[in-house]
This record gives structure tokens, sequence and C-alpha cells, in this order.
């Protein structure tokens, strides 16, 4: 899902503006690419070339995307892309950083897609399937990166709310 222009617009704002530590990360990501809504967090939008080449060439080439990079957690990016050109997850939302910790994030994203207590979380990659709501979500290292991301299908029977 493409991130809603408040959304976006909380992204940016200037004046009242939080920087997001690590262990927020996880809750920045539910809240943007599964709610379709972002606090007020400290970012800077540097657009898809902003991204680190580690992230970036795994992205492919979108159509479109919004790309920031997050104050408070030393090289973190949130991004929200679309591509036209594919009929496989045609919508990706995800929260990229160096700091963040696999374990506790994959768990609290686990606990928000699963309800209830948070697991322990794994130390290796997992991914997360619902063809019903028509995603597939990840949580996983790559590039020195630990990237939580979802991957929407263009037949989505739920889309994200703002």
């Amino acid at each position: 899902m493409m991130m809603s222009l408040a959304a976006a617009t909380l992204l940016n704002a200037a004046a009242v503006t939080t920087p997001v530590a690590p262990d927020q990360l996880p809750n920045l990501f539910i809240a943007a690419c599964f709610e379709g809504k972002a606090a007020a967090t400290s970012a800077t939008q540097v657009g898809f070339d902003g991204l680190p080449t580690a992230i970036r060439s795994r992205l492919g080439k979108p159509s479109e995307a919004q790309v920031w990079k997050i104050a408070g957690s030393e090289d973190s990016y949130l991004y929200s892309l679309s591509y036209t050109d594919r009929s496989f997850s045609p919508r990706i939302c995800g929260v990229a950083s160096q700091n963040l910790v696999l374990r506790p994030a994959s768990a609290a994203v686990e606990s928000h897609l699963r309800g209830g207590q948070p697991s322990a979380g794994s130390f290796k990659p997992v991914e997360w399937l619902n063809d019903k709501e028509g995603y597939r979500a990840l949580a996983t290292r790559t590039g020195g990166y630990t990237v939580l991301q979802v991957n929407w299908n263009k037949d989505a029977k739920v889309t994200p709310t703002q």
C-alpha cells in the first residue's frame, strides 16, 4: 500500500516530531505499512536513491517510491513503493535499519499479525503469508540491515486503512 498523504505529512512534520529509537521501529512499521498511519516522527524524505545499495538492489525498479531516513535510529529507513510492471507484489512497504535486532522485531510483528502475546521471536528470517488479506510479510537480515517488509498482492481483499 502506498502510504497515505496524511501519513507522509506526519513523517515530515517539523512542528511535533519525535526521534524513533531502534526498539520502536517495529511499531512504526506496523503503523505505516499495515494501518496507513504514522506517528509524528523526525524523518527526512530521501527518495529511492537514498536507500542503501544493499536494500535498493533487492527492491528492483519501482514506478513510484516514497523513502524517508528516520531520525533517532541511525541508518534507518521507511519506504513505500509501487510497481506497475509486475503482477506479484505491486506494492511494498518496509523498514530497514542497521540497529534493529531481528528477534524482538519479528516477535512484535508476529504479535500484531497473529494477535495475543508476542513470542520470543526468531534469530532466523521469518515470513508470514496471509492470502485472505493479500500480503506476504517478512522479517529478515540483508546487507547488514534488519528489514521488516510487507508485500501486498495486486488482488488483496483487505487494504490497510488510514
